[in-house]
């Protein structure tokens, strides 16, 4: 484990020039911002104009025209959290702007992800004159090609990687081409300035954009900050019953936080059992607004989502038994892995084990699979040399999807252990931290760090160092499974999922810590909560 410690020479500087906590300074003087940066962060949110978008005036004058001409527009959305709140963007949108619109998500299993020829040929059988894709597109080439022979305008508004020249559509909105300001939004984010610059701004709207944007881990810059700060604000306000009811109203304590772990997991469950369920329904209960109707909807929802987690727990359980620890790249298959969980599983193991992790389900004579590296390889290029036995591949650094025939099972396999002899090498968990001693961990420092909130990527929430904190006690939690140790009164430390501590550290008095703090109110009372990462 390495260790570095963050510059806070700047800490009383910026305490006494903006008059704020000690503890925000602190944070402020690692994350070395300068006074502009640190201005922007905490000023008030302000959503910029969308038709100073670059190619935003001539999307809205396309769909200006289609109202005109009274136009069937169709709304072609993805079935990830992101895709599912920017289809009901754009189409509560359309649909208030008064045109004639509708929306088709595609089916996980049987289409897999964005535009496709038969989506094509289906609306243009149905009479739409113009399709609007959200969330994809840039990536749909044969699809373009089929609306371009058929006459159809598609507008592509998208936030993936591409090549602007490779995409032939009528019209694209995209982050990487609208200007600087608008260069992190998420799919959703896009679809919120479309429906801004139609009708100005909808909170619900918003709302929806702002956890799209934690769904896809957007770099919280920009307009991006500025759209999920505004959402949970709304969210504190009981704005968008549809969201309020998945994380059971508990609107006063909305966050980024809340929004990841009890939000985004129930808007993606559909998509994950497309086999069990329709995803174009999680636009239809987004758009309720009858309360009954969403309390037994979101019930339903959450009754899927839980039996989700045991098909995921069972899965991991199942995978676990399939490691071979003498490989250091893990291929895993089984007959009763399901598609739509596969990168759940590969994501968990992964962390877990500290080894790449490629998790495989079976569809017909086709092995279709996720693969998550954690960083221990670079998954676009690791493949290069066997892309003749891969029917299909696609994906980031860390994280990717792969297809083969099941008869090329054992030529992926005796490649995979190859290959990872010569690229793997074991990584040192590294910590760049902030150096505080426990004195300053009151209630009122730690919550003044609200002020700086929200933390995702590009602004990662601040990772303290604690060393030689004296504990008054330590007490298993969760059959063992986790561990609390009680400093004082105010103040608790927790590690999960270590079914060893307990054991390791119960006859020490001092303890070092790193982890990141937060206040945990419960039956009233208010107390720090230092969520461990590491403990020694």
């Amino acid at each position: 484990m390495k260790i570095t410690l963050q510059d806070i020479s700047k800490t009383e500087e910026i305490q006494n020039t903006l008059h704020l906590s000690h503890l925000c300074a602190k944070v402020l003087s690692a994350k070395q911002l300068d006074y502009t940066q640190i201005s922007q962060i905490l000023s008030a949110p302000i959503l910029h104009d969308p038709m100073c978008a670059i190619h935003m005036p001539e999307v809205i004058a396309r769909i200006k025209q289609a109202k005109a001409n009274h136009e069937k527009v169709l709304i072609c959305g993805d079935y990830d959290a992101d895709g599912i709140c920017a289809t009901t963007i754009l189409f509560d949108a359309l649909r208030q702007f008064g045109i004639a619109c509708g929306f088709y998500i595609p089916d996980r299993f049987k289409q897999g992800y964005g535009l496709h020829p038969d989506t094509v040929k289906m609306a243009d059988e149905k009479g739409y004159r113009l399709l609007i894709t959200v969330d994809n597109g840039v990536k749909a080439f044969d699809a373009l090609q089929e609306a371009k022979k058929r006459g159809l305008d598609v507008i592509v508004t998208d936030h993936h990687d591409m090549e602007e020249a490779e995409v032939e559509a009528s019209l694209l909105l995209h982050p990487f081409t609208m200007g600087e300001e608008f260069q992190y939004l998420s799919g959703a984010g896009v679809a919120l300035e479309i429906s801004r610059a139609l009708l100005g701004d909808i909170k619900e709207h918003i709302v929806l954009a702002a956890v799209a944007s934690i769904a896809d881990v957007m770099t919280l810059k920009n307009e991006t900050r500025d759209i999920v700060r505004i959402g949970i604000q709304y969210l504190k306000q009981g704005v968008c019953k549809p969201i309020q009811a998945l994380a059971n109203d508990r609107y006063p304590k909305w966050d980024e936080t809340l929004i990841a772990f009890q939000v985004v997991p129930k808007l993606n469950v559909m998509g994950r059992l497309a086999d069990k369920v329709n995803v174009n329904n999680m636009v239809r209960y987004l758009l309720l607004q009858n309360a009954e109707e969403i309390q037994r909807v979101s019930k339903q929802i959450q009754q899927l989502n839980e039996h989700r987690k045991k098909m995921s727990d069972e899965m991991v359980e199942t995978a676990k038994s399939l490691i071979h620890p003498e490989y250091d790249f893990q291929m895993l298959y089984h007959d009763s892995f399901h598609e739509g969980i596969v990168g759940l599983v590969a994501g968990k193991l992964s962390e877990e084990i500290k080894k790449p992790v490629m998790v495989l389900s079976r569809h017909e004579e086709l092995l279709k699979g996720s693969i998550r590296s954690q960083g221990y390889l670079d998954l676009t290029t690791f493949f290069d040399e066997c892309m003749d036995v891969l029917d299909s591949y696609g994906g980031h650094k860390a994280a990717a999807g792969i297809g083969f025939r099941i008869e090329n099972k054992q030529d992926v396999q005796d490649y995979l252990n190859e290959k990872a002899k010569t690229c793997i090498t074991p990584c040192e968990d590294e910590y760049e931290v902030i150096p505080l001693t426990i004195q300053e961990v009151s209630i009122l420092e730690v919550e003044s760090l609200q002020k700086l909130a929200p933390f995702g990527h590009g602004f990662d929430e601040p990772l303290f160092y604690l060393q030689n904190v004296a504990v008054e006690q330590i007490k298993p939690m969760g059959n063992g499974e986790h561990v609390k140790w009680v400093i004082n009164e105010t103040v608790e430390a927790v590690l999960f999922h270590d079914k060893t501590a307990y054991d390791t550290f119960f006859e020490r008095k001092s303890m070092n810590f790193i982890g990141t703090i937060s206040i945990n109110r419960f039956m009233g009372k208010k107390k720090v909560n230092i969520f461990v990462r590491e403990a020694f």
